[in-house]
């Protein structure tokens, strides 16, 4: 049977995205997320980010063994406690079977970014990279919480690239990696759509536009790209505007513009195959672990032809969502994607 996709719902999986409000369950305070030192980064760039911190969100417990560990990093304006919501037995992670850790990706303000680093010191995040979060990352498994290796990545966007980079950088510390609608690489399309994004900030920036303003504008480029046309045909232009106006409140409210300029730089540098003078074919070579890989044609926030082709390249199991939702596709077809995850981590090890 065709799934049946409810406009307010895809309407409203489009604002979690947008907005860094949590999503604990009914009733339940939402605590901060537990935050680690690594005391100094260093970067693919050369510079240091001194007293790094990685913040993230645990749920589960560990085996006996400690391999029943599932990391997840967080997508473009995307922060752990997003993902609450997403996590159970009938989610996309059972937290049941598997000790899930949610990693804050560097510049979303909870882990170390140019909004809480002393300003003598935020000329390190201009060159940062997402291999620079994934390595991080590396640390804070191996040298915090003393993990000997992970079951399963699995990443949403730019967490699906930084799980990309986790397959290709480290292919023998976990046994699934799980990309859902991202790219080894950021695709033609993908670059014009982040720098013409880039140009409407600092555009406005320099011709003294408020922030509400900017973040309008920023709204406006996600509302146009996020869903599919079709999705967007179906609202009313008063209706879209308004919610672009909600939306700009709720990113003003809770996100620093440079941070979000520096995920975006970040990932516009993303590309697994840099190390490997380009060459898509060497870079997937290194992949051990076994592979799902999630995406959807009508995705014009991370297309993805450069994914299934690094897909045909590791012979990954692939899971195609037609839907008019667009980047939040795997939203909208939750059940099914659940279902193939918790079928490819089980049982746990």
């Amino acid at each position: 049977m065709k799934p049946r996709y409810d406009q307010g719902m895809i309407r409203r999986l489009g604002a979690l995205l947008l907005t860094a409000a949590a999503v604990a369950p009914p009733g339940r305070a939402q605590t901060p997320p537990t935050v680690a030192s690594l005391g100094t980064c260093k970067l693919a760039s050369g510079a240091v980010i001194p007293d790094c911190r990685v913040a993230y969100r645990a749920f589960g417990k560990l085996n006996a063994a400690r391999t029943n560990a599932v990391l997840i990093p967080t997508w473009l304006l995307g922060r752990s406690d997003q993902w609450i919501g997403m996590l159970g037995p009938t989610k996309l992670v059972d937290t049941t079977q598997f000790y899930t850790i949610v990693v804050d990706a560097f510049a979303d303000g909870n882990s170390s970014s140019p909004s809480n680093t002393p300003a003598a010191a935020r000329a390190a995040f201009g060159g940062l990279t997402l291999g620079d979060m994934v390595d991080a990352q590396h640390r804070l498994v191996t040298e915090n919480l003393k993990l000997p290796r992970l079951h399963a990545v699995l990443g949403i966007s730019m967490g699906g690239m930084q799980s990309f980079e986790w397959a290709v950088r480290y292919p023998n510390f976990m046994d699934v990696v799980v990309p859902i609608m991202g790219a080894p690489k950021v695709g033609t399309y993908d670059q014009l759509l982040w720098n013409t994004t880039l140009s409407v900030i600092e555009n406005g920036r320099r011709a003294g536009m408020s922030e509400d303003s900017v973040w309008t504008e920023v709204a406006r480029m996600i509302a146009l790209f996020l869903r599919t046309p079709g999705a967007v045909d179906a609202e009313s232009w008063m209706q879209l505007a308004s919610n672009v106006q909600n939306d700009a409140g709720n990113l003003r409210r809770t996100w620093s513009l440079d941070d979000y300029v520096t995920q975006i730089r970040a990932a516009l540098r993303h590309d697994v195959s840099a190390p490997f003078g380009g060459d898509m074919a060497r870079a997937a070579a290194q992949v051990r672990a076994r592979m799902l890989i999630v995406y959807s044609w009508g995705d014009h926030m991370v297309t993805p032809g450069l994914t299934v082709e690094f897909a045909k390249l590791v012979k990954a199991d692939t899971l195609s969502l037609a839907t008019p939702c667009g980047h939040i596709a795997s939203g909208c077809e939750a059940d099914r994607v659940g279902a193939a995850i918790r079928a490819l981590l089980s049982p746990a090890p």
